[in-house]
């Protein structure tokens, strides 16, 4: 058990002097499954994800039909598990100890668990709706055409309708309904509605991350980290 924490020390303290030293460095990729790809922005290639690979502000990640991401954020540990089929862009604006996050998701699902952030500064977006948390765990699903789909797990949710203004709040149990044409409703949430996680059915096999980095000299670097 000393081990394992004294290893858990070693991690935290590399995502925090990644986190110092490079103000553009928000997230880095701890699980990566089937086809996943990412770019630097909207105006380049995407390549694929490796597992370990920081990621910056305004980088894309597109994951395909059995593509699966999970993504940590270096100052808090928040996380990101982006399921197939979805397009998310993670932007991430420094304070001085914190990372202001901004997700943008324009189709797809993703379970988004969250630290008690000190600013509160969370944001998911997508082409309907906006989710402002804190503290909370949550899926959301959107659909350009369907609209989206909210399910609080744990704690509680600020979710607007972008197109009406509106906002209710999503509390643990409850669902949040945003459509395109300016409906937004809450529900108790149907157990069969929630999206199955890959993390929770698998075996944690895994006791070590290669985290990828540019060095000074332009080469790709590698970190291997036993825990």
């Amino acid at each position: 058990m000393k081990y394992r924490s004294f290893n858990s020390i070693i991690i935290s303290s590399l995502f925090l002097c990644t986190f110092v030293v490079a103000g553009s460095k928000v997230a880095v990729s701890t699980k990566v499954k089937g086809q996943v790809e990412v770019r630097p922005d909207r105006n380049t290639n995407y390549e694929y994800l490796k597992t370990g690979k920081i990621l910056e502000d305004k980088n894309q990640i597109k994951t395909g039909r059995n593509g699966f991401v999970a993504v940590i954020f270096i100052d808090d540990k928040s996380t990101l598990k982006i399921k197939e089929d979805s397009e998310v862009e993670i932007t991430g604006k420094r304070t001085t100890t914190k990372i202001s996050k901004n997700i943008f998701m324009d189709i797809g699902s993703l379970r988004a668990t969250i630290g008690k952030q000190q600013q509160g500064e969370f944001v998911i977006q997508t082409p309907t709706s906006v989710a402002s948390v804190k503290g909370t765990d949550f899926w959301l699903s959107t659909d350009p055409i369907r609209g989206d789909i909210l399910i609080t797990l744990d704690g509680l949710v600020s979710f607007t309708n972008s197109i009406t203004g509106e906002t209710v709040s999503v509390s643990g149990g409850s669902s949040g309904i945003s459509l395109p044409s300016g409906d937004l409703s809450v529900a108790v949430t149907n157990p069969a509605s929630i999206p199955e996680d890959p993390t929770d059915i698998e075996e944690d096999t895994g006791n070590e991350l290669r985290i990828y980095f540019t060095g000074p000299d332009g080469e790709e670097k590698s970190i291997l980290i036993r825990y």
